[in-house]
Formats: C-alpha cells, structure tokens, sequence
C-alpha cells in the first residue's frame, strides 16, 4: 500500500512540474511580417497566421504590446484550437483615431499558450492620407527579378530566404553557417531539393530552428522571431528556486518520510 501511494505522489509532482511548459517554440507566426496600410479615422484587417509544430492540439490566442495609443486593435483574446501540424488564421482589426500623427508607425503580436514561449513579431501600420494607395514597393519588383534570375541559373535546385526579429543573427543552414541577417532578406542559395534544418543564432536570445522543405525552382520563406533571454542577477540566482520545482520538492519529502516509516516498520517486525 505504501510504495502505491509513493508511487502516484512521484507521478503526479512531474506532471505538475512539466505541464505549464516544454520550453520548445512550437507556435510561430507563418506568413510575418505584417504590413498594414489604413486611413486615420477608419479600420483594417489583416490575417495573422499560426502553425503549430509540437506534440498535439494547442489552444492559442493572440496578444499584442506596444501599441500606441491612437491604434485601437481588435480580434485577438479569442481562444483557438490548432491540431499538431496545422494552422490557424487569426483575423485582426485595427482602428486608427482620425488625430493619428503621418508616417509608418508599428506595434507587435505574439502567440500565447500554456505549453509555449511568445513568439513576437512586429505589425506596420502605414498612415495614407484621404485617397492615397499604397505605392508598390521597388524592391517588391526587385526581388520578382531576382527570383527569375536564380531559378533560370539553377533549375534543379531550390532557394531559401531568411528574416530574423531582431537582426544581425547568424543563419545556418543544416549546422553549416551562411551568413548574417540584415534588415531586409538573407538568402541561401543552390538548396537541394529535400528537407533541411535552418537555425538563427543572436546572443541574448533563444535560439531558432526550423526543418524546411525545399523543392525544385521553389522558394522556401523563414521568419526567424526570437525570444529574448531574461537576465537573471547574478547575487540572486543561486537562491531563487523556480516556482515549478516546488511540487517536486515537496512530494519528494514525502516520499521519504513515508519511506522511513516503512523501513522503520519492517525492522520492528
């Protein structure tokens, strides 16, 4: 009877030490960044996709930071179930008061789930005046001319283009490095078709990775956003315990009573 019970308080301090988190970022944004273009005094939407690349079913929804105080952003507390190696679109609103100041302005949208770190990457909101249109981007049209060039030099091969939330990370490409992100896309070149593994690396921040299927005359897209690792005093690091090892510790002190009592019991036999 003993060892029965010693054996469910065991079982159930790890369940409760290890079901809020798996310290893994299977949640990201799939189609970021986000750009959003919207007349003061009026509303815009736009999809915010998530995949989920864990274990099972995630309930997720969106939070958002640094919002200014003239955008107003709607859409985002609703709970949503995404199944392992599936997505879900998010649809956000957002309205912009008629005073909001010209110019392009940004704010940020992350993933939120129990079993999961944020993922943030940043939202631009563009300010057009009355009967403006968005002007199609130079190197939108660039880019276009690129991507011709590099499938008609290497038809058999594939290409991947990387972003990362923040910059100037390094991007490796199945452990093999390739180069430092910028501000705009770092591209890797001459993929063979297949899966590979794509890892961005910034110091401070968790570390990136991502398995990627490249096929033939196709592009691949990483959006890279890394999470910032907090920093932790170094006086008070040694006498902190985290909070999730306390069930642990506790069940463990039971256990060893109970475990005395026993050896205790037979003795006296």
């Amino acid at each position: 009877m003993y060892r029965t019970v010693l054996v469910i308080i065991i079982a159930a301090s790890i369940s409760n030490c290890c079901a809020e988190t798996s310290g893994m970022d299977n949640i990201t944004f799939a189609d970021a960044p986000y750009t959003v273009a919207i007349v003061p005094g009026s509303d815009a939407s736009f999809n915010a996709t998530l995949k989920n690349a864990g274990v099972g079913y995630v309930d997720v929804s969106v939070i958002v930071r640094s919002v200014p105080d003239w955008i107003l952003v709607n859409g985002t507390n609703k709970l949503r179930v995404i199944r392992r190696g599936g997505s879900m679109a998010y649809p956000i609103t957002i309205h912009v008061s008629g005073d909001a100041p010209p110019g392009t302005h940004h704010f940020e949208i992350a993933d939120q789930s129990r079993i999961d770190k944020r993922t943030w990457v940043p939202v631009e909101v563009y300010m057009l005046r009355e009967g403006e249109t968005l002007p199609a981007r130079i190197e939108e049209v660039e880019e276009e001319e690129k991507i011709a060039e590099i499938v008609k030099s290497s038809p058999a091969l594939g290409f991947i283009r990387v972003r990362s939330y923040p910059s100037a990370a390094d991007v490796h490409l199945d452990n093999v490095y390739q180069g430092t992100t910028g501000g705009d896309w770092f591209w890797i070149y001459n993929v063979t078709p297949g899966n590979h593994v794509v890892s961005v690396e910034k110091y401070g921040y968790e570390r990136y990775t991502e398995t990627v299927s490249v096929s033939e005359r196709n592009m691949t897209v990483v959006s890279a956003s890394m999470s910032e690792i907090p920093a932790i005093p170094a006086e008070t690091a040694p006498e902190k315990v985290p909070a999730e090892l306390i069930p642990l510790a506790a069940s463990l002190l039971a256990a060893a009573i109970i475990a005395i009592a026993i050896h205790r019991r037979n003795r006296n036999m």
